[in-house]
């Protein structure tokens, strides 16, 4: 009986020291596990790649910060490390982010897994159809292609294929995981993309922008009408007297009276027009970058589309019922 009894305190005091050390052991080595490093340029780089890294250890870094403009943006020594130090860079090319291209030639790329989202896509030349101050053209070697690629979640599919892909090839144990989270965004995709078609079916009339007007790829994808102060990439915030009265006239002529300006731009042309008019101001989201307020809050890409779908129901009418 003391034998029995002197067996089961041993064994007693091996499954306590068992809990006590060896299962804080295993969970430190877990949480040890290292850290899949991505930076990324711009938001909707870093807002896709979060998509679809969700579950997996990975810490993301944007670095052109909410609210800043991005094309003044300079890399600072801090920024250059990161991208050298990093697992995934993803960005999207383009004019306003040549800087990169300095970087990358000295970026181990053995190391370093790179993702263009420019080169998702079947890119598009900018054009000034619609636009009323219309820019000189420049005469230039290379075609001026549209950045915006971002604008047409049918675009998004490709890019969203293509980080995918860098994130399976760099940790090819999260396979599963990065599979399922391609397959639920994409979904999503697929779900506002038929949302903009039976709205393009539904309603007309035409969009008017007291801005610049980055959605080429958008336009073109739905065929919707529209007429704009500048070009996508243009810098100019003064919009001359003609210009002016031509928006206000476009106002005029639409039924819903809705003039559109884009995030983090300034209001001076709309809120002249509006005043002028009694229009009403709403927002147009290109999501190149976003407020400081909605970056912490968490809004995504799908968040500021779905605010664009019902911006646009709102400036648009009924289409004319078949006689």
């Amino acid at each position: 009986m003391k034998n029995a009894l002197k067996i089961f305190f041993i064994l007693a005091l091996i499954g306590l020291f068992s809990t006590l050390f060896f299962i804080p052991i295993g969970t430190q080595e877990s949480d040890a596990i290292e850290k899949t490093k991505i930076v990324t340029t711009i938001f909707p780089a870093y807002d896709f790649t979060r998509e679809l890294s969700a579950d997996t250890n990975a810490d993301i870094k944007i670095l052109i910060k909410p609210g800043t403009d991005i094309h003044s943006y300079d890399p600072t020594p801090q920024d250059i490390a990161s991208i050298k130090e990093a697992d995934i860079f993803v960005y999207n090319g383009g004019k306003s982010e040549e800087w990169v291209n300095k970087i990358l030639n000295e970026l181990n790329k053995d190391d370093t897994v790179i993702v263009r989202m420019m080169d998702s896509v079947d890119l598009k030349e900018e054009d000034d159809s619609n636009i009323i101050e219309k820019e000189p053209k420049k005469d230039e070697a290379k075609p001026d292609y549209d950045e915006h690629i971002w604008t047409s979640p049918k675009n998004v599919k490709l890019i969203a294929n293509n980080i995918a892909q860098a994130l399976i090839n760099h940790t090819p144990s999260n396979t599963s995981i990065i599979q399922h989270n391609l397959e639920n965004y994409k979904a999503n995709l697929d779900t506002l993309d038929s949302n903009f078609r039976q709205l393009a079916k539904d309603k007309t009339g035409t969009i008017i922008v007291a801005d610049r007007f980055p959605f080429k790829y958008f336009i073109d994808e739905y065929g919707f009408d529209y007429v704009s102060a500048f070009p996508g990439c243009s810098e100019q915030t003064e919009a001359s007297t003609k210009t002016i009265a031509e928006l206000i006239k476009k106002v005029e002529q639409n039924p819903q009276k809705i003039i559109f300006n884009l995030e983090l731009s300034n209001t001076k042309i709309t809120q002249t027009i509006a005043k002028s008019t009694g229009a009403k101001v709403l927002t147009w989201h290109s999501v190149h970058n976003v407020s400081q307020q909605d970056f912490d809050s968490g809004k995504t890409y799908l968040d500021f589309m779905r605010d664009n779908l019902a911006n646009l129901g709102e400036a648009l009418h009924d289409q004319p019922a078949n006689k």
